[in-house]
């Protein structure tokens, strides 16, 4: 192990880097111009369809003369999208999935890591406590806090130099995940089943159907 050189990160392992992000990926990389035809078909995501690791709403189609103004930021898969508004939301994930004309606000910043880099590694860095709580800290606004880019661009990223190693950390993490995204499941599961036997049974009791006199 060795020194971060970050006072709220500590220590990392030795062998690995501490660099501030825009040194290891892009930020707003690509754009729509105001010269885009009108009739171009997007896909577009606003703040209200991303919550911390995920998307929860289905990108909306649109024409891009019926898009509002701020639906600007071209989306690749691999990339990582960040809230840079309202940012206690948490609005950050990664963009897996690519449909066609993919767009963003551009109340988001796009990340996105060169090819020698395991771009998912970039992601879950984003995702940690640790980054989303570094966001929010550097935020300016109470009701409505926002972030520059630029102050996102100069956060700092550890990482294992080697690709090979990425990728490893990345498929222990997926498969780990996975199997507690099962539990979960499972476990909703039985939780909805004794909430509907909870239902069945009071509606039983009161109307009759069971005789609870002896």
């Amino acid at each position: 192990m060795k020194d971060s050189g970050i006072e709220w990160l500590g220590e990392v392992t030795g062998h690995w880097e501490v660099k501030r992000l825009k040194y290891i990926a892009s930020i707003n990389e690509e754009n729509l111009s105001e010269k885009t035809d009108a009739n171009l078909e997007i896909k577009y995501i606003d703040i209200g369809n991303v919550c911390l690791g995920s998307i929860v709403n289905e990108p909306v189609t649109i024409y891009f003369k019926d898009a509002p103004s701020r639906a600007r930021r071209i989306v690749r898969k691999g990339d990582t999208i960040i809230s840079t508004v309202r940012t206690y939301l948490k609005a950050i994930t990664y963009i897996s999935d690519v449909p066609q004309n993919l767009i963003v606000s551009t109340g988001f910043a796009v990340i996105r890591s060169g090819d020698d880099f395991d771009k998912k590694i970039i992601s879950f860095l984003l995702t940690s406590d640790m980054i989303v709580d570094t966001i929010c800290s550097l935020s300016i606004g109470v009701s409505y806090p926002a972030i520059n880019a630029s102050d996102i661009a100069n956060i700092m990223i550890w990482f294992p130099p080697n690709k090979t190693e990425q990728t490893a950390i990345v498929e222990h993490v997926n498969k780990t995940t996975t199997k507690i995204d099962q539990t979960i499941t499972k476990i909703k599961k039985q939780t909805d089943l004794l909430q509907e036997y909870r239902t069945t049974l009071i509606s039983e009791v009161v109307t009759g159907k069971i005789d609870v006199r002896t």
